[in-house]
């Protein structure tokens, strides 16, 4: 028995929908590339995995020739990129826009299910999502895939009860598990609940199970045909420690990756103009979590009176939710935190629904909010102090005055496909190559003492003209910092040449040290 989508949530027009996509592509384009076509730099967690895309497209194998402690669906998917449209700096901020049009895509569809209002009720959540959820994270990691992945899992068992929905919503579990192993995981676990508890309300006659067997076969045969092919090439000690052991054990040893990390990123405000700044952080913290709890009071409350399609649109929400919630529990950072509220989003529009005065004039205040918030945001991003560089991989952006000052500096020594290391995005922007196993080096026990002697060896067998030292902050401890053959290494055989400083601020710097037997070209 299948129960279909009601007639009255049928109310959003193609030429609507449309014209919304089509205000999103110009919004998210504003955002990542400078008019008329010049992309902005990349340079936060996302240029680790485009990174990455290289090194595969250069024959080398994940998990065997450098390190990762995530599933391989996000490399695979650049490498997929660069070898289609080439190693270009557009071809990451095209990626943003595309993630940020399939996202809206799938909010939309599940709002349109969920929602029997106006037009406006149903874009409400893409549109929420859009200005003060993707635009704060605009750093398209691992957790944006796998977020993505589920939310197509909800749309799928959104239109029915079919078997072949929980099929396939176990298929798209196992996607995301491809981008974010814990992600996958927990999503696995809520469609199981929700798959139990919706047998159980029928108080149909099953094999329990059987039935999860059936239901857990595609997540298992999705991953495992892919870390299959990783576990020959690489090994499957070598697998199990990158994506088991190392996060398990070690993760949690970065100061990003523990509870303490929650509202830390709360910005400094030293003018008017950044206020604005406030406004999408302060969304997505009210939100997340504690949209579920209210959530799951109006639902049982409301639990006689809503139809069984809107009830179980909410129950797969809250548990996709929470359980995306939880899996980046143990970091909630405010990134982290943009890349699960989608559901919270969709929640928390269902809370405001309604046709009473007060939630009317709710809904159209944030509307507007967003609009006027969205304008504001594309007049900064346009307007704002920039300066472009013809770099190895194209034209480029920056907003930064000291990462141009540092690109441009280095520009100038370098030359495509030279060794360099310890900065990921300076070497992608410029071509040059790693000629070690890891991406960078850290003063916390996160970078583990094996890795230091082995990168160190690579550095002897190949080493690079330039490496960049980060100077120790206010927060460094000797007890926890296992770099010290590195930084020994690089103090015998390099000489100190420029310090640049890392953002506006100048309490983090960059170091670049050059090797003493070599020239620099220019002085």
């Amino acid at each position: 028995m299948t129960e279909q989508v009601t007639p009255q949530a049928k109310r959003l027009s193609a030429a609507v929908f449309i014209l919304s996509f089509a205000g999103v592509s110009v919004f998210l384009y504003l955002r990542t590339f400078l008019l008329p076509a010049t992309p902005f730099a990349t340079l936060e967690d996302q240029v680790l995995f485009f990174v990455r895309a290289v090194r595969i497209l250069h024959g080398q194998v994940l998990y065997r020739d450098f390190f990762e402690f995530v599933t391989p669906g996000t490399d695979l998917l650049y490498a997929a990129a660069f070898k289609i449209f080439g190693i270009h700096a557009w071809v990451m901020q095209a990626w943003l826009i595309a993630v940020g049009l399939a996202m809206t895509a799938v909010i939309t569809l599940i709002s349109r299910g969920l929602f029997r209002g106006t037009m406006m009720t149903i874009l409400l959540p893409a549109l929420l999502f859009i200005v003060f959820d993707f635009n704060s994270g605009l750093d398209l990691t691992h957790h944006w895939f796998s977020a993505f992945a589920a939310l197509c899992a909800v749309a799928v068992l959104a239109g029915g009860v079919e078997n072949w929905r929980f099929f396939t919503a176990s298929f798209f579990c196992g996607i995301a598990a491809l981008f974010t192993q814990t992600e996958g995981a927990l999503a696995l676990i809520a469609l199981a609940i929700y798959w139990l508890w919706f047998k159980r309300r029928r108080a149909e006659k099953y094999s329990v199970l059987r039935n999860l067997a059936a239901l857990i076969l595609p997540f298992v045969v999705t991953v495992s045909c892919v870390l299959g092919y990783y576990a020959s090439r690489a090994g499957v000690h070598t697998l199990f420690f990158d994506l088991i052991i190392f996060p398990v054990r070690y993760l949690s040893l970065s100061k990003a990756n523990q509870p303490q990390t929650y509202l830390d990123q709360l910005p400094s405000i030293h003018r008017w103009a950044n206020i604005i700044r406030i406004v999408p952080l302060a969304f997505i913290y009210i939100l997340v979590p504690y949209v579920y709890l209210f959530g799951i009071y109006r639902l049982w409350r409301e639990r006689k009176l809503l139809p069984a399609a809107t009830q179980r649109m909410l129950i797969l929400l809250h548990l996709f939710g929470v359980a995306l919630f939880l899996a980046v529990a143990n970091g909630p950072r405010y990134f982290r935190l943009c890349t699960v509220a989608p559901p919270a989003i969709l929640i928390f529009t269902w809370l405001i629904s309604g046709e009473s005065f007060a939630r009317r004039t709710v809904r159209r205040l944030l509307c507007v909010s967003a609009l006027l918030c969205a304008v504001l945001f594309v007049l900064h991003r346009q307007t704002q102090w920039h300066a472009t560089l013809n770099l190895p991989i194209g034209y480029t952006a920056f907003s930064d005055p000291p990462s141009f000052q540092k690109y441009q500096w280095m520009a100038q020594r370098t030359r495509p496909s030279e060794p360099f290391y310890n900065d990921p995005a300076l070497g992608l922007y410029l071509s040059l190559n790693n000629p070690t196993a890891s991406d960078f080096v850290t003063y916390e026990e996160y970078t583990r003492p094996s890795e230091i002697s082995a990168l160190v060896r690579s550095l002897q067998m190949q080493p690079p003209a330039f490496v960049i030292l980060l100077r120790n902050g206010a927060d460094y401890s000797a007890a926890r910092d296992n770099s010290g053959p590195f930084r020994e290494y690089v103090y015998e055989n390099y000489r100190w040449v420029q310090t640049f400083s890392l953002g506006q601020s100048s309490v983090y710097q960059q170091e670049v040290w050059e090797r003493k037997s070599n020239l620099s070209r220019v002085d």
